[in-house]
């Protein structure tokens, strides 16, 4: 236990859920902001550890601790940077890192387990006490249930900035939205969060990131054998459970892609 945090610990990033410092000795802490609920901790050690005893790239926490009464992760640091970072540095590598990441997205989609909540009860929970008006949130719900049920292993998170690339080839980092489920949920996630999550809006960078959201499905298409119809059938119910806490980025952009996923599926729209 840490009464506060250590003078010489380095912040090596913050979120909106936590601070990750180097304490050294090979390990870092993630320390989690106080309205952090139990269950996401609890969730996060789970999933990590699960993933780590299937051989996944990733690391699992070595100790929960407190720092100053916050609840703190220590990890094994993973020395690298983000893909985020390295395609910042080497534009030229997109290509090649997007389909590596489509690759990992499957090895963690090949495993199935148990234990872990259901990616339908998240989404029905998000489109529960998301914005959306109530007729929509019943018909979404129902249309949610009547999809594919699966135990397949979900990263819930996955982006370019929870992926490092390490020496020893792509890591797995943050599993505090892991579920079980159709792979096909999780991929569409993914494609939507190169689209339209956090991260620069310009209009060069928009062009850049609705190609690099369309190389990545593409690639995990390939890889993984869903088709895009599986994975349209997930997109109006994902990206719709996604109004309950997505960023204010690219919001009209995202208001016409949600639209064109609710019609497609014969849903109301919001607007």
């Amino acid at each position: 236990m840490f009464d506060q945090i250590g003078s010489d610990w380095t912040l090596l990033g913050r979120g909106k859920s936590s601070e990750v410092f180097r304490m050294g000795d090979g390990e870092v802490i993630k320390i989690f902001h106080p309205a952090v609920s139990e269950d996401m901790i609890e969730r996060e050690v789970a999933a990590a550890r699960l993933a780590t005893s299937l051989r996944l790239s990733t690391a699992a926490p070595r100790l929960r601790v407190t720092v100053a009464r916050n609840s703190a992760l220590i990890y094994p640091e993973i020395s690298g940077v983000s893909i985020a970072a390295a395609i910042r540095k080497k534009p030229l590598s997109a290509a090649s890192l997007l389909r590596d990441m489509a690759a990992l997205l499957h090895s963690v989609h090949r495993q199935p387990v148990s234990g872990l909540r259901t990616v339908k009860s998240v989404l029905q929970t998000d489109i529960d006490y998301g914005p959306a008006p109530d007729a929509l949130k019943r018909a979404a719900i129902d249309y949610l249930q009547a999809l594919p049920e699966a135990d397949h292993l979900l990263h819930g998170d996955f982006h370019i900035d929870n992926i490092l690339l390490s020496e020893g080839g792509l890591v797995i980092l943050d599993w505090a939205k892991a579920a079980i489920g159709d792979p096909a949920a999780d991929a569409v996630r993914s494609e939507m969060l190169m689209r339209f999550g956090e991260g620069p809006a310009d209009a060069i960078t928009t062009l850049w990131r609705d190609w690099a959201a369309g190389r990545l499905g593409r690639a995990y298409r390939d890889v993984s054998g869903v088709s895009q119809d599986q994975m349209s059938l997930w997109r109006p119910v994902v990206a719709l459970a996604w109004l309950r806490a997505r960023p204010p980025v690219r919001n009209r952009a995202f208001h016409r892609y949600l639209d064109q996923a609710l019609r497609s599926a014969g849903l109301p729209t919001v607007n």
